[in-house]
């Protein structure tokens, strides 16, 4: 049985997930000859395949999984396709700063749809977390914004919508296997990239763009993502978009590291004021639920912000046993 998260803790594994999801400009930054919709291909193609391998490893069999999930999950996978799609390609069409600064307002997109559709309200701390840290993106990316062609910019201002649609929808179905949506993502993702590639350069492209591609997707995404989506069922949707600017403050470090880009005094100050911001509102959720029972802890990791539109059958028998424990 999988285990069931605080607050706190699901907001630690979005919070790694995040940093290993920062590593992905580096290995785009990396290849030799491949362009966006080849990279785009071996990233998502190789999220797929890692992703019913360990669906397998995990005892499950991954058709029957994808064949029963819900509505919202399916939704949700194809959501993450069009995420992938969208991500590399305005990469490729606007500057990176613009994208990240687009990226950086998915919280709240995630707060408006989770307001709307579970009932969540977006709490003080969060709201203050949210307006710092977007002042530190602007300061961050701000002087570097440049520019890009019109396809790249609308690409890239349609990116954290829908993110924060995916955020709503992974957080408010069914508890099933969290990987489904993350095969469905790099599935829909590898027939895009295929059909745009096959009739221009094709797929024939250095191995060194290939082992990116596929450290970048299978490794970074096929791991990570399955864990990233079963966090959102503990931690409310804004909180799940703001803790993933971590993905944003490490990127240019990693960069810096190896390849050897210098960050400006703005990136370094304004993602320190990112940080800071995520830092904060973390050790809040954790003073929060420092004195909460396990017991509340379960009940308050499965059922805060659940609306009446999206059923959950799978947790109603749970509910009912709650309720007579508590009587």
């Amino acid at each position: 049985m999988a285990p069931i998260l605080s607050r706190f803790q699901g907001s630690i594994v979005v919070l790694i997930c995040g940093l290993s999801f920062s590593f992905g400009p580096l290995t785009f930054r990396s290849v030799e000859e491949a362009d966006a919709w080849q990279y785009l291909f071996w990233r998502s193609s190789s999220v797929a395949i890692l992703s019913i391998i360990i669906i397998c490893l995990a005892g499950h069999n991954p058709f029957r999984a994808v064949a029963e999930a819900g509505k919202n999950q399916i939704i949700a996978g194809i959501l993450m396709g069009a995420l992938f799609t969208l991500f590399i390609v305005s990469l490729s069409r606007a500057t990176a700063a613009f994208v990240l600064l687009m990226q950086c307002t998915s919280p709240f997109y995630a707060a408006f749809f989770s307001r709307i559709f579970l009932k969540e309200s977006v709490d003080r701390k969060t709201l203050i977390a949210m307006i710092f840290s977007i002042f530190g993106i602007g300061i961050m990316v701000g002087g570097n914004l440049g520019s890009g062609d019109a396809i790249g910019i609308t690409l890239a201002a349609i990116l954290p919508i829908f993110l924060g649609g995916y955020t709503v929808l992974i957080r408010s179905a069914p508890i099933q296997d969290p990987g489904v949506p993350v095969v469905i993502g790099g599935i829909t993702a590898t027939i895009v990239s295929l059909i745009v590639s096959l009739p221009g350069p094709g797929l024939n492209v250095p191995v060194n763009d290939i082992m990116m591609g596929c450290i970048g997707g299978g490794i970074l995404i096929g791991i990570f993502a399955p864990l990233w989506n079963y966090a959102h069922r503990f931690v409310p949707a804004a909180d799940v978009s703001l803790l993933l600017i971590s993905e944003i403050i490490a990127a240019p470090i990693w960069l810096w590291i190896w390849m050897n880009e210098t960050p400006a005094s703005t990136t370094l100050i304004g993602g320190g004021i990112c940080l800071a911001s995520v830092t904060w509102l973390t050790r809040q959720v954790a003073r929060s639920t420092k004195n909460v029972s396990r017991f509340s802890k379960r009940i308050h990791g499965l059922y805060v912000g659940a609306a009446p539109i999206f059923k959950r059958p799978d947790l109603e028998k749970t509910n009912t046993e709650t309720k007579g424990f508590q009587e």
